[in-house]
């Protein structure tokens, strides 16, 4: 027994000895492969990288410790299936790693080859991003992924501002994959790839320009090429040939291009002559110095020839990984790791075949190793080499290059962490900078062409089609946009489109296209839908910018700013009983009754002692006198004034009452009738609440939003279609038919009540909104079109069109004038006067003739009763005669008509034109002395002139009318016929690939088994023939699929069905690829592309028309954000990019994409579920295998996520697992309830057909089938009638080598044995063009090799199954209806689309709002602007919330109004010493710092680049404030209304219409005649009262009258004018400025002010050129104050650029001290911002509409703004008229009234020196009782004052007479002189 014991004892020892001596020995040698392209670009510069590395490895003492690294190369020859077959045959050399390959296509492949042996694979140029960790657990990638690069590109894109680029790519997993993250990136930046363009992975000349040429019509002209690296640069050269390469082209590149250029010797370079202008990328590297080393020795052996490339950036990433491999495998090694490698038991089952997988052996420490490789931390030649957790390397970042004049430039570099800089990535991470999107910054750019001004990156398309652009043919307010005839469309909205056009740098041809009837008013909704459909590509009109517009069309800017508003009629309100005083004020009013006072006295003065109707007792004397006064104001004085005194003071006063009377009458007016309207209805709630009917325009959109938004019944609408229409309906009332309220949007509104005045806009504006263009979704001619509308605005050419339009009526001038602005101007005037002179002139003249006429009668009479006189000299004759004929013309009427009244008067009946002719001769010949002329004719000759008085008299009225009428008067297939028959082959091997124990693989083996029974009993399809199906299982291993697939190909197989897996389809096609077998497949991937794959030909539906159902159904429930859930593979990555593509194209998007690794444990995915739960998006899309997809569902239910709110979309697996059990399991079902799915559709018909064969068959795996098992039973059919054709045709089957594998023979595997099938395209070629009714449908395929009619049923899971709510297809979109009853329809894929009922999870048809605010414990952080200036809007508050003001308010109620709870803090942002930035408070939101910004925050482009706004809650813009100085009125003001010409003129006709009227009526109106000086006065006090109409003398002849007539017409015209202007020039504040907007303040030197931390500094420096230099930061009210009064010479500024919202308060807080000059250059609002695509935008956004339409919106605003306004009353105040605009007239008056009585006690003083009232002197007798009672000489005096100015004067005659001789006594008591 113990000899029993010692011998196993000493066997353990020395077994254990023996390992132990193993253990501690190294090998000499360390296999390492490394498969890469030997003749490639990245190939031939690794080759010898990996050499010199090798070299220096084992030449380094300090690593491996004598252990050689042997590198074991094998060529690729860029083909994934020699990749394949070199990686075995390395594997069989017991590599522990391989390094390579550089294409991203054979690291997928290889990948999978690595995975299942474990060894490592580090690829130093796969850049492919979706070759990640998480599929491929043994990949490193020792290069920057694409994903890196694609974020640079983006960036890149968003730098310049394109928004659309077209992608060429090659159509690999390389290109693809790569674009495919750069349209993630660029979806982020809202832009977008508008065109993909694939290229063949081996394309030539003939692709590339096929290509090209079809990129050429499109619009895009940014192209990102993302390709292999190609020496020749075919597609630069093609382009180039192509004339793509010139000023309007932008090429950007990814690093293939560095990658070639780099690696084309110095003497090569004539090839970048193509290149001129190309931007690209490439992979930075910094300068090191082994970096110089390596290119040292590099260059040496260049020279002797021994190397003929150059070293580029992937030749330093070889190098490099080779270190990092011996970096680990000395450290591997110095664990005391034996390098050992075993069988695997996977492949141990594979011997069988001539095919040795079985002797592959697995490396025992490969998990080891890959632990230590992701350990690798060193600098190599490319920096740092370190791999992240994804096993990436650790980016550094790339350089920016600019190939100019065939020389490489860089222009700069962008990494991850500092984006695009100047500065290369190792500077700002020393320096610890922070970068933003905002701070991109690159050096200049020459791009092609030369230029270097950015490209605009878009045109027209050129394929010859202009746009067709629809206008709206409007039936009424046709102003704005109609149809003329001719097909000429004009109007307002037509205008502002061809300015617009104008503006944009680049040729529009276009087609304006009217729509409507033009009797109606078209509508809306319809003309934009049709933009919509493509039907046109732009509308131009009036069109509202609504929300339900803009989710299918892009708009413009505004160009006019709209909302709606309501007409009533309106009524004049009472005003207050005493408003009839504030016109004046107080003191304006005392001097007035002063002044009535004061005339009244001196009137008295000057005319008592004259006039005898101011004599009389003292009582009646002083109410006469105080009556006279205060008559005049009305001008109803019943006294005359007779003096010249009297008469010239009251021209004064007159004058004086007339200016007041005036400025009171207009200033009452404005106080009665501005602003003092009312109505019932007092706004939108007022008219909501009551039932009036109410009026819309016919076509408008008030109609949908008072219906559905506002609940107004439908039946209380009633539509109008024209302005008359309008004012009918408002002015009949709903009482009689009409309307109470008519609701319109303002423009109409404005427009009509112009013409109609009896109407007003009652409350406010409660829908705002604007219109704009509508264009086609994502058209770049929007956005250039928004830029060309500000332009407009900014340059005030829309205000312009405006007034072309709508300012007929009378907008304000422009135009200036160096004379008062309210001036007026003889030259208004001068046709009045013209008239008026006229007229005088002509009745002068016939005044004249008639008085020549009676002076010859009268002459004729004296020479019949006296003898002739005797003759004298000439000249004393015509002095005789002219003074004769004076004193005949001064003669009164009376007395002439005596001397000529006849005894029978016989008036002439004839001879009228004979009179008229003798007036005109008389006229003509007016300048010869009359006199002389009577003289020299006989009696005879003047009796025809003599007797013409009465024809004169009759004709002249006519021809005066005449006469004066004048003027204005002339003043206006084929089928293939016959067929080879060939020898047929008893037996045809056909190959199946399934991973047979899965959900797919257990229906399709029994249903491909039938369909083989089925095929080899028919003796009409392959008579004679058999199929034999070789089935092979693949495991759901890519590997082992690989390997399968291969053995299956050992069997000379024709076609293959199979296998489902995508990831395994991508592998096994490039096997089928290489031996031309057709592959007939069930994988969905939508990458599974015929370019790359030609022998690929799928027989199921591709996810692409899945993944588009599903954004269908996403879009017809109105979500925007999806969170995808997916298995992270081919299969899950490629379906669920193509989402996002179809998500992005209506307008949604994937907001996350939660991934988990195929095989993931239960642990997994509930990690992954709870991340999920916690975001915002609540609408999943679950897209895995369905093995695995139910974990999902069973997790989320112990979530809680299966409840009320959630929804779940799932595609066609879930169908698969459900349909292939008889009945579900219950528990199953209750996981469940409520989701969506999606199911291939087939009909039921041929489906019931297969269900009874089904249960009959043996081997089943289920006890149903699902969709696949019908595809697979199809394929078979498939096959079989294809192979019947092509024996039919004459084909035949046979295989041969391969020559690709004909060096391979070395290897046990004996993979050269593989044969390719010779006539596989014939058969191919024949598949394609079958076309029969299968099981699953109609099997026939189109041009891209998917199955026609795509269509799939969408089903509500719910109870204990599904139901089928709807269907989808390609061709009818979603539908009720089945796809093939609607084949037969036209197609109605973009509208009625419908669907039943659902059933959502908890239980609820309610439709998920599918979002709700995320549930992640934590409040949403609010960014506040923590202001020192206008803190009414926002600031700290030492309240609950921390911040007070409007915006806070405005937030907080917006918030309120949200459907869920918004737990949300406020942070203060700024130090509180100055205003913060808010561009630099933007991208802080944009950084994810903050969630949201809530403030003053102006929505401005650049911020809407990185941010989200809600809708403006408050209108902005840029203004312009200037320190303006009121014109205050002067004294001299009533001066101002007439220029000094006008005044002269004016004066001048007032003395000649007098004279004119004195020589008319002095010889008939005893009124005007007495002695010269009181004719004199009585022709000046005629004329001037005249201007007050209060002349008393009355006018007595017909001449007379009808220059008055005319004259007093001229006088109405003069003082209505003057009355006008002087009421403007009292009343309207008039302003003076030198600066009138902000084109005459960019065009001066002066400085402006800004407010600090606004956006106007960048807009004035950026947008409009102002230098930085003339601008000054103010921080607050007080230092815009100061700076306005200081003015630009005292240091302060000429102007201030700031928004409208912090103006009007300025202007409030300083008493309206300053004005706003200029329109309003920027159209913008305020907003609150959110991070890019957060929901919350678009909730608050309703929130913010609904606070404007009830109301609270601008409460809120009169809450915190409206209380500091400039208030009426203070306008009021302001527009009082007071003393200062009068005393200048009081003091006229005062002085011609001090004037008059000086002047009139001078001439009472002197008649008292001549009286000489001594008791002595007296001549009057007077009885001895009154000589006791005689006055002392003061009352002497007051009686002279006192007494009769006529019986002064006689006193003084008599006194004189008696001087010069004794008087006598009168009876009547009178001295006389005597006789």
């Amino acid at each position: 027994m113990k000899a029993s014991v010692t011998v196993p004892l000493t066997l353990f020892v020395l077994v254990l000895v023996n390992h132990t001596l193993v253990y501690c020995q190294r090998p000499a040698v360390v296999n390492v492969g490394a498969i890469f392209s030997f003749n490639s670009v990245i190939g031939k510069a690794a080759k010898v990288a990996m050499e010199f590395a090798v070299s220096n490895v084992n030449a380094d003492p300090r690593i491996l410790n004598g252990t050689e690294l042997k590198l074991i190369m094998a060529d690729a020859n860029c083909s994934v299936f020699i990749g394949s077959v070199e990686a075995f045959q390395v594997i069989e050399r017991e590599v522990v790693a391989i390094i390579g390959p550089q294409s991203s296509a054979i690291a997928h492949m290889i990948s999978q080859i690595a995975n299942g042996i474990q060894v490592p694979l580090i690829s130093y140029a796969a850049t492919d991003p979706t070759l990640s960790a998480l599929q491929f657990p043994y990949f490193f990638r020792s290069t920057q992924s694409d994903s890196y690069q694609m974020v640079a590109m983006a960036d890149l894109i968003d730098l310049y501002g394109w928004k659309e680029v077209i992608a060429i790519f090659v159509d690999d997993d390389y290109g693809r994959n790569g674009i495919s993250a750069l349209e993630d990136e660029l979806q982020k930046r809202m832009s977008k790839i508008s065109y993909k363009l694939p290229l063949p992975s081996q394309f030539d000349l003939a692709d590339i320009t096929d290509v090209l040429n079809k990129s050429k019509p499109l619009g895009p002209r940014v192209y990102v090429v993302h390709i292999n690296p190609d020496p020749r640069l075919r597609i630069f050269s093609t382009a180039e040939k192509l004339h793509m390469m010139t000023s309007s082209y932008v090429w950007l590149a990814t690093d293939w291009l560095c990658a070639t250029l780099d690696s084309i010797s110095s003497e090569n370079r004539a090839s970048l002559k193509a290149l001129e202008g190309v931007v690209g990328l490439r992979q930075y590297t910094p300068q090191t110095t082994q970096r110089k080393e390596l290119a040292d020795r590099w260059r040496k052996m260049q020279q002797k020839g021994l190397l003929s490339s150059d070293m580029n950036a992937y030749a330093l990433y070889a190098y490099d990984t080779v270190w990092a491999v011996a970096h680990s495998v000395n450290k591997l090694l110095n664990e005391g790791t034996n390098l050992t490698f075993s069988v695997s038991g996977t492949l141990s089952h594979m011997e069988a075949g001539g095919k040795q997988f079985g002797k592959l052996k697995v490396f025992d420490s490969g998990e080891l190793l890959l632990k230590l490789l992701s350990q690798t931390n060193f600098t190599g030649l490319t920096g740092q080499v370190q791999f992240n957790s994804d096993r990436n390397l650790v980016p550094c970042g790339y350089d920016v290059i600019n190939v100019v004049q065939m020389a490489i430039h860089k222009v700069g570099y962008w990494s991850n962490y500092s984006g695009l800089s100047v500065l290369p990535p190792e500077i700002p991470n020393q320096e610890n900078m922070s970068y933003s999107r905002l701070d991109q910054k690159l050096n200049t750019v020459t791009w092609p062409g030369g230029k270097t001004e950015k490209p605009r990156g878009w045109v027209i398309g050129d394929d010859e089609r202009p746009l067709r652009i629809v206008v709206p043919k409007r039936a009424s307010f046709v102003e704005f946009v109609t149809e003329l005839g001719g097909h000429k469309v004009q109007g307002y909205c037509v205008d502002i489109f061809d300015e617009a056009r104008k503006l944009v740098p680049y040729y529009i041809p276009f087609k304006l296209e009217p729509f409507g009837d033009g009797l109606t008013n078209p509508k809306y909704d319809e003309l934009v839908r049709m933009v919509a459909d493509d039907v046109y590509d732009a509308a131009v009109g009036d069109i509202v910018i609504v929300t339900n517009r803009t989710k299918i069309v892009d708009f413009t800017q505004p160009y006019a700013a709209t909302g709606l508003v309501i007409v009533a009629p309106i009524r004049t309100s009472k005003s207050s009983a005493w408003v009839f005083l504030e016109p004046f004020s107080v003191e304006m009013w005392c001097v007035i009754a002063a002044s009535f006072v004061m005339i009244a006295v001196v009137i008295w003065i000057l005319e008592h002692r004259v006039n005898d109707e101011f004599r009389g007792p003292p009582k009646r004397q002083l109410i006469t006198t105080l009556l006279f006064s205060i008559s005049t104001l009305f001008k109803t004085n019943q006294e005359a004034t007779v003096s010249t005194l009297g008469r010239m003071v009251m021209l004064v006063w007159l004058f004086l009452l007339m200016v007041i009377t005036s400025s009171y009458t207009a200033s009452l007016t404005s106080i009665l009738t501005i602003q003092q309207l009312s109505s019932p209805i007092t706004g939108i709630e007022t008219l909501v609440a009551s039932d009036l009917p109410i009026g819309y325009q016919v076509g408008s959109f008030a109609y949908d939003y008072l219906a559905e938004s506002l609940y107004v019944p439908r039946s209380r609408l009633i539509s109008l279609r024209s302005p008359e229409e309008y004012d009918a309906a408002l002015r009949q009332g709903p009482k009689n038919g009409g309307v109470g309220a008519i609701v319109d949007e303002l423009p109409y509104v404005e427009l009509f009540l112009s013409k109609y005045t009896d109407f007003g806009i009652v409350g406010q504006p409660f829908r705002k909104s604007g219109w704009g263009f509508a264009f086609k979704r994502d058209s770049p001619l929007a956005v250039d079109f928004s830029t060309a509308i500000l332009k407009l605005a900014e340059s005030g050419k829309l205000q312009d069109i405006h007034r072309k339009w709508f300012c007929e009526a009378g907008c304000p001038s422009d135009r200036r004038s160096d004379s008062e602005p309210n001036q007026l101007h003889f030259s208004s005037f001068w046709g009045l006067y013209l008239l008026c002179g006229a007229f005088s002139v002509t009745a002068f003249f016939t005044f004249s003739l008639l008085t020549i006429r009676q002076y010859i009668r009268y002459k004729r009479k004296q020479k019949t009763s006296s003898s002739p006189s005797s003759p004298g000299s000439t000249g004393t004759r015509c002095s005789r005669v002219m003074y004769n004929f004076f004193n005949f013309v001064d003669e009164k009427e009376d007395a002439n008509k005596h001397i000529f009244k006849c005894d029978n008067p016989q008036p002439c009946t004839s001879g009228s034109i004979t009179a008229l002719i003798v007036v005109v001769k008389v006229l003509l010949v007016s300048h010869v002395d009359i006199s002389i002329y009577v003289a020299e004719k006989p009696d005879t000759e003047l009796l025809p002139f003599l007797d013409m008085e009465a024809h004169v008299l009759k004709i002249l009225p006519v021809f005066l009318l005449v006469s004066v009428m004048w003027v204005p008067i002339t003043v206006k297939g084929s089928t293939r016929n016959g067929s080879v028959s060939s020898s047929r082959p008893r037996v045809i091997n056909v190959g199946a690939l399934f991973t047979v124990n899965s959900v797919i693989g257990r229906s399709a083996k029994p249903a491909l088994a039938a369909a083989l029974d089925e095929v080899n009993s028919n003796t009409k399809v392959l008579p004679g023939t058999k199929l034999n199906l070789i089935l092979h299982d693949t495991n759901c291993s890519g590997f082992l699929g690989t390997i399968e697939a291969l053995q299956l190909m050992e069997n000379d197989v024709v076609a293959t069905i199979g296998p489902q897996s995508s990831g395994i389809a991508h592998v096994i096609s490039h096997v089928v690829n290489e031996l031309h077998v057709p592959l007939l497949s069930l994988a969905t991937d939508p990458t599974l592309s015929a370019l790359q794959y030609p022998y690929f030909l799928r027989t199921t539906r591709s996810d692409y028309f899945q993944m588009y159902a599903i954004a269908n159904l996403v879009e017809y429930y109105g979500w925007k954000e999806v969170i995808s859930i997916f298995v992270d593979d081919d299969y899950g990555r490629n379906g669920i990019a193509v989402l996002g593509d179809a998500l992005a194209k209506r307008r949604a998007k994937i907001s996350y994409k939660a991934a988990f690794t195929p095989g993931a444990p239960k642990s997994d995915i509930n990690d992954l579920l709870v991340g999920v739960n916690l975001m915002e998006s609540r609408v999943y899309v679950v897209h895995v295998n369905p093995d695995s997809g139910l974990t999902i569902f069973n997790v989320a239910k112990n979530l809680g996520m299966m409840s009320s709110g959630y929804v779940w979309i799932a595609t066609d697996w879930l169908p698969s697992v459900l349909d292939s059990s008889e009945s579900v399991d219950p528990e199953t079902m209750d996981l469940l309830q409520g989701v969506v799915a999606l199911r291939h559709h087939t009909p039921d018909d041929l489906k019931r057909s297969f269900t009874t064969r089904w249960k009959s068959l043996k081997d089943k795996g289920t006890l149903n089938f699902n969709s696949y098992a019908l595809y697979a039973y199809d394929s078979v059919w498939l096959l079989a009638h294809a192979l019947d054709a092509f024996f039919n045709e004459g084909g035949n089957i046979s295989f041969s080598y391969d020559p690709k594998l004909r060096d391979t023979n070395g290897s046990a595997l004996h993979l050269s044995a593989l044969r390719s099938f010779d006539e596989g395209e014939k058969l191919l070629q024949i598949l394609m063009t079958m076309n029969f009714t299968g099981l699953s449908g109609q099997i026939q395929f189109d041009q891209e090799k998917n199955l026609v009619h795509p269509a799939y049923d969408v089903l509500n899971i719910g109870g204990t199954g599904s139901r089928t709510i709807g269907y989808w297809s390609n061709y009818s979109g979603l539908s009720s209806i089945a796809p093939e009853i609607l084949y037969a329809k036209p197609s109605n894929a973009s509208t009625n689309q419908h669907l039943n009922d659902v059933i959502w999870p908890g239980e609820t048809t309610t439709k998920p709002r599918g979002w709700v605010f995320p549930n992640n414990g934590k409040p949403l952080r609010i960014a506040v602007p923590n202001r020192i200036s206008y803190k009414e809007f926002v600031s700290k508050d030492k309240g609950p919330l921390g911040v007070r003001g409007y915006c806070i308010d405005i937030f907080e109620a917006a918030v309120n109004l949200l459907p869920y709870p918004v737990p949300h803090t406020y942070m203060l942002y700024g130090d509180g010493v100055r205003n913060p930035s808010y561009n630099a408070l933007v991208n802080e939101v944009a950084q994810n710092n903050y969630d949201a910004a809530v403030g003053d925050v102006t929505i401005v482009t650049n911020r809407t680049r990185i941010v989200d706004f809600t809708q403006p809650y408050m209108e902005s813009g840029l203004v312009v404030v200037v320190p303006v100085k009121k014109m205050k009125s002067s004294a001299w003001a009533f001066l101002k209304p007439f220029s000094w010409q006008m005044w002269c003129v004016t004066g001048s006709f007032f003395v000649l219409v007098g004279a004119v009227v004195w020589i008319l009526e002095h010889r008939i109106n005893e009124e005007f005649r007495g002695p010269p000086r009181q004719q004199l006065n009585t022709i000046l006090w005629f004329s001037f009262s005249t201007m007050f109409f209060s002349h008393r003398e009355n006018v007595v002849s017909t001449l007379g009258r009808f220059v008055m007539i005319l004259w007093l017409f001229v006088v109405l015209i003069i003082n209505s004018s003057y009355t006008a202007s002087l009421t403007s020039i009292l009343t309207v504040q008039q302003l003076s400025s030198r600066i009138e907007g902000i084109d005459s303040l960019i065009s001066s030197n002066e400085p402006i002010g800004v407010q600090d931390g606004s956006f106007a500094y960048n807009y004035l420096v950026d947008e409009v050129n102002v230098a930085a230099s003339r601008l000054r930061i103010l921080k607050n009210e007080e230092d815009y104050i100061k700076a306005l009064h200081q003015g630009p010479k005292n240091g302060g500024v000429a102007a201030i650029v700031d928004e409208l919202p912090y103006i009007e308060l300025l202007l409030a807080s300083t008493q309206c001290e300053f004005r706003t000059v200029g329109q309003e250059f920027t159209k913008s609002g305020w907003g609150f911002a959110f991070q890019r695509d957060s929901p919350l935008a678009v909730d608050l956004s309703t929130s913010i509409l609904q606070l404007s339409e009830n109301g609270d919106l601008q409460k809120i605003h009169d809450k915190w703004l409206s209380h500091s306004g400039c208030s009426q009353s203070n306008v009021a105040d302001m527009d009082r008229l007071s003393l200062n605009s009068f005393w200048g007239l009081f003091l006229i008056c005062g002085i011609s009234c001090f004037f008059a009585l000086m002047l009139f006690f001078f001439r009472v003083f002197k008649q008292y020196r001549r009286y000489s009232p001594d008791i002595e002197e007296q001549v009057i007798e007077e009885p001895e009782s009154s000589k006791r009672n005689r006055p002392r000489r003061g009352n002497s005096f007051k009686q002279i004052l006192d007494g009769k100015d006529k019986e002064i004067k006689e006193m003084l005659k008599r006194k004189i007479s008696d001087s010069k001789g004794p008087t006598s006594q009168s009876s009547d008591g009178i001295l006389t002189s005597p006789p």
